[in-house]
């Protein structure tokens, strides 16, 4: 019998705005040798495994998807669906560490004495006191960085560090766009078609992203009065809204676009020239963000920021620093030279083929089995 697998993330039912949800989703779809469980809630639509790989089992641990933040309540019931009702071999646990929730998957684990994976879904604030966060049998960083400031962690304090490996998010199986998708959405944008525009993918209210991204802007009104900037952010916060308002009073109107919690993201990727994304602070992000790598296999052209673990994005032009001159010397020869964006979609086609669904799925297959292997 297959080792049996539970994934503890946040309830895994659409919407799919999430990093961590995305992973649990992609990752329990493409197993081959392990039999996958996930939290989901009442009637959410079954995860359809790919042809030849394990069925996946879902299970209403939750009451219903919640937000991005899952409330106290709904941890407290998905924490009692584990303690009493799992009958896992190993539980893969899938979230941001913090203390609150890391505290309450190490007293389950003791207590029921099941094997842990743990993936940092999102580097947390601050990597001290690390006994306080990570909690696994073994630990899954998506970016060496993390990887790297874990184990500094622990070494800081003259702790021997866990077991640590470097596994990247997976990117999503995508529908081919069609011309009507790319239609409706530049219609939605109010711009022409063939009008060029820049897509920032982006939370507004945390890291150097918005703030970036308004100087290019700025910086380019001389130089690109073709070029059109999307600002597409979700609303995670109230914060959000009162910066996409300064934002839009300080930028003109005829060259910039806000879009809160766009309805196909996805078409605003495909017809964008370029996905900048020039973030500073990944915190509430996967360490790729998805719609980064969803980008990627768009052939849309990535420009992030050479810094954090941004640096693993393979395929992409990486900024070294958030110099608006910097950025659009890399970003204007799009505008005119189409063999340049050809050029860099192949590179990124090519680099896609380490983020790709099954490859991940296989690395954490392996995990599985060492643990539970070692259980025996």
């Amino acid at each position: 019998m297959p080792p049996r697998v539970l994934f503890v993330s946040k309830p895994i039912a659409a919407p799919f705005h999430d990093g961590s949800k995305c992973l649990v989703r992609d990752v329990a779809r493409h197993l081959t040798r392990v039999e996958a469980t996930v939290m989901a809630t009442p009637g959410a639509a079954p995860l359809q495994a790919v042809p030849g790989m394990q069925a996946v089992r879902m299970v209403a641990a939750y009451g219903a998807p919640g937000g991005f933040t899952p409330a106290f309540s709904a941890n407290l019931r998905a924490a009692a669906w584990l303690l009493l009702r799992s009958h896992a071999d190993i539980w893969h646990f899938v979230f941001a560490p913090n203390p609150r929730t890391s505290s309450a998957g190490r007293f389950l684990r003791r207590l029921r004495g099941v094997p842990v994976v743990q993936t940092i879904a999102s580097p947390p604030r601050s990597f001290e006191q690390p006994e306080r966060l990570f909690f696994g049998d073994v630990l899954v960083a998506q970016s060496s960085w993390t990887k790297s400031s874990i184990v500094a962690s622990y070494e800081g304090q003259g702790l021997r560090a866990p077991e640590v490996h470097v596994i990247p998010p997976p990117v999503p199986d995508l529908a081919p766009m069609t011309a009507e998708r790319l239609a409706t959405a530049r219609q939605s944008l109010g711009l022409a078609p063939g009008a060029p525009y820049l897509l920032y993918p982006g939370d507004l209210e945390t890291s150097s992203g918005a703030e970036a991204t308004a100087s290019m802007v700025e910086h380019s009104l001389d130089s690109l009065p073709q070029l059109t900037t999307v600002f597409a952010y979700r609303k995670k916060s109230a914060r959000a809204v009162e910066v996409a308002t300064r934002l839009a009073a300080r930028l003109p109107a005829d060259r910039t676009r806000f879009v809160a919690n766009a309805s196909d993201i996805l078409a605003l990727v495909s017809g964008a020239v370029a996905v900048v994304f020039p973030v500073d602070d990944l915190w509430g992000k996967v360490d790729l963000p998805i719609v980064l790598l969803e980008a990627m296999a768009l052939g849309t052209p990535v420009f992030v920021l050479d810094r954090g673990p941004l640096c693993d994005l393979g395929g992409v032009v990486k900024v070294p620093d958030l110099s608006p001159n910097a950025w659009l010397s890399e970003i204007t020869p799009l505008l005119s030279e189409r063999a340049r964006a050809a050029d860099l979609a192949a590179r990124q086609h090519t680099a896609l083929s380490m983020y790709q669904p099954g490859t991940i799925a296989r690395a954490y297959e392996e995990l599985y089995l060492a643990l539970a292997h070692r259980a025996q």
